[in-house]
């Protein structure tokens, strides 16, 4: 399949992969294991990503036409995915439990418990291409204003239909990536300053300086000093990747392991139904989705199950 994957930064998409194994991670173990180690940066991450992956001037109408591509359709494909293996579990609460992940944000529960973070993410983009013609100052007046909320009213933006107030909070994130985009080229010692920065997020943690975020119940750490070290993780594993992944095999593969990401972000809570060991089942939730994934990417399937084009294989003798 690396013949037909698309063209894109092998580092950026290992960010990813290490993401959302993070993420899978924090649900299959216990949370006094992983809090303080991967709630702080590992969803956190792919807001900063979205803001450092900016295009600017594209027109409100094709930001909305993209993220429904990317985010929109694999969200109605999750929730019927999940409903369907939630049908047979036979609780006895079934009912409120898919009214909840149609409410979706912080009220949706088991197995609906990450599509919070889709919608979320695709409101937040929508919030930055409506400001973006505001002044640079504004947009980061009206960033910090939306995490002094997150800090004082986080469990009522959670609550929110689809997530839509969590995009408030989460537009600061954004705003730093766009800010690492817009200075990228004036880091004259990335892999340094990354492990600096993954330092200095880690030891504010280790110190208990600052809390753990978890966005989806609108908690969002030590006022300050947690988006800090947020920010200081996640900026650095960007940079720290973009120092040490060069264009080649292992970048070809880390894209195409990445482009089906979505559909184990989506499906993997089924697998925390299983009575396995942590282990066994953080390896089913992993390697199956992706499984999956892979297997549609080279169907029309794609789109609705990993949010990228359909993979074909390019005519032969086309130049890679």
């Amino acid at each position: 399949m690396l013949e037909a994957i698309p063209k894109r930064s092998g580092a950026i998409d290992l960010v990813r992969i290490i993401a959302v194994a993070a993420i899978v991670a924090g649900h299959v173990f216990t949370r006094d294991l992983t809090g303080d180690l991967l709630y702080t940066w590992h969803v956190a991450v792919f807001f900063v990503l979205s803001g450092y992956l900016w295009k600017p001037g594209r027109s409100f109408r094709t930001e909305l036409s993209r993220r429904w591509r990317s985010l929109g359709r694999p969200y109605l494909a999750g929730f019927v995915l999940l409903t369907v293996a939630l049908l047979p579990m036979g609780f006895a609460d079934t009912p409120q439990r898919i009214l909840g992940g149609l409410y979706g944000g912080g009220a949706a529960g088991m197995p609906y418990i990450t599509l919070w973070f889709i919608s979320t993410l695709f409101f937040t983009a929508l919030l930055l291409r409506l400001i973006e013609r505001l002044p640079l100052a504004l947009q980061w007046a009206l960033g910090i204003a939306g995490a002094v909320a997150g800090w004082i009213w986080g469990s009522a933006l959670s609550d929110t239909p689809l997530g839509i107030g969590m995009a408030a909070t989460s537009l600061i994130y954004l705003l730093i990536g766009d800010a690492l985009r817009r200075v990228r080229d004036r880091v004259r010692a990335p892999a340094l300053t990354g492990i600096l920065l993954i330092v200095t997020g880690a030891a504010l943690v280790a110190t208990g300086l600052s809390d753990f975020i978890d966005i989806k119940q609108g908690h969002y750490g030590t006022p300050a000093l947690s988006l800090i070290a947020s920010a200081a993780i996640s900026t650095g594993l960007i940079l720290l990747a973009e120092s040490t992944v060069r264009p080649g095999r292992f970048s070809q593969v880390c894209t195409l392991l990445a482009l089906p990401l979505l559909t184990i972000v989506l499906l993997h809570p089924v697998f925390l139904w299983t009575p396995w060991p942590a282990w066994p089942t953080f390896a089913a939730a992993m390697l199956v989705p992706l499984a999956i994934g892979l297997v549609a990417l080279r169907t029309p399937l794609s789109p609705w199950l990993t949010g990228q084009a359909r993979l074909r294989r390019p005519p032969a003798g086309t130049a890679r």
